[in-house]
């Protein structure tokens, strides 16, 4: 999955999930199918996505039967152009994973966002202002950024 992500490619990404799968986005999008998951994800890795590399590995498994397990792994996004991920892009997925003949597929996949509390309390208070405020905030934030791109270069 990781190595299809980091080839833009939705089907390929999306193989690994059964046909009729579930898959819950880290900002709540819910799918279901192999096919809207490659669609979804195709759409992101044509557009905002694009050029993204994903790093990420398993934490744990734990075997419910011989053929059913539940995995844990974590993972992080690096946008176009960057040489580390971005830690306000690093995720936590659960699958539950069926084995068919020789091969495992992803039945369900929830994918969360891990934040800190300060960043949830910083949420909390954008989101607490009038739009206007929101407005303001993001404009400090676009300047913030602006002025400190030479310096990091």
């Amino acid at each position: 999955m990781i190595d299809a992500w980091n080839r833009g490619n939705g089907a390929d990404f999306a193989a690994r999930f059964s046909a009729d799968a579930d898959f819950i986005a880290f900002e709540g999008t819910q799918l279901g199918g192999r096919e809207k998951i490659a669609a979804f994800h195709q759409h992101l890795f044509d557009t905002e996505l694009k050029g993204t590399r994903l790093a990420g590995e398993v934490k744990f498994v734990r075997f419910l039967t011989p053929n059913v397990a539940v995995v844990h792994a974590v993972g992080s996004t690096a946008l176009a152009g960057q040489p580390k991920t971005s830690p306000s892009r690093d995720s936590m997925q659960l699958f539950v994973v069926v084995k068919r003949g020789d091969r495992w597929y992803a039945e369900a996949m929830l994918n969360a966002r891990k934040l800190t509390l300060e960043q949830q309390f910083l949420a909390d208070d954008l989101e607490a202002l009038p739009p206007e405020g929101r407005r303001k905030v993001q404009e400090l934030i676009s300047t913030l950024r602006s002025q400190a791109e030479p310096l990091s270069s």
